[in-house]
């Protein structure tokens, strides 16, 4: 590709035209009116997952986009210069329409998403002695910002310390001795 494009545009573009692009009213040519239609604000879906999504659908799109931007900081950033650029800053795939998503699935060649994704796993069973150490590595943290970037790099991605197993959290205290 030539210097500075993106998925073997020339330089500056993203590999394609925008074909079509958002609908709605605007306030000064710069996007979407905020507030929605008569003032109030758009209903938000409730969010259900019976399993993997369906190829071809808008769901499977939405989940590879999604999927896409996970697996790294310059995927996530290329989608977000997209959205920014050609679909007025608005970076949630689920409110983009089926075509938009499926142009920039193909222009960028992006994987499918996982087999899995979707799926809802079954909820865990609490574990009453994760709390305290989800509290000392949150503690651990805010001591300082070395503190804080011993925890990332120790992690990885998901930097919550309460979306990990207990396991995890105590193998990070005792490697490094957190009070």
């Amino acid at each position: 590709p030539a210097a500075g494009g993106f998925g073997g545009a020339p330089a500056g573009g993203f590999g394609g035209a925008m074909v079509g692009g958002f609908g709605g009213p605007t306030v000064g040519g710069f996007g979407p009116a905020p507030g929605g239609f008569g003032g109030q604000p758009p209903m938000k879906k409730m969010r259900t997952a019976t399993g993997p999504v369906v190829p071809g659908t808008k769901e499977y799109l939405v989940a590879q986009v999604k999927s896409y931007q996970s697996s790294g900081e310059e995927q996530k950033g290329l989608w977000g210069q997209y959205a920014d650029l050609y679909l007025g800053g608005i970076r949630d795939p689920a409110k983009h329409d089926a075509g938009t998503l499926q142009e920039f699935c193909v222009n960028h060649h992006l994987p499918p998403p996982p087999s899995d994704w979707g799926s809802v796993a079954a909820p865990l069973m609490p574990d009453p002695s994760k709390e305290p150490l989800v509290q000392k590595i949150k503690a651990y943290m805010k001591v300082s910002p070395e503190h804080r970037e011993a925890w990332q790099s120790f992690i990885g991605p998901t930097r919550d310390p309460a979306r990990h197993d207990s396991a995890k959290l105590l193998e990070f205290i005792t490697t490094y001795s957190v009070q």
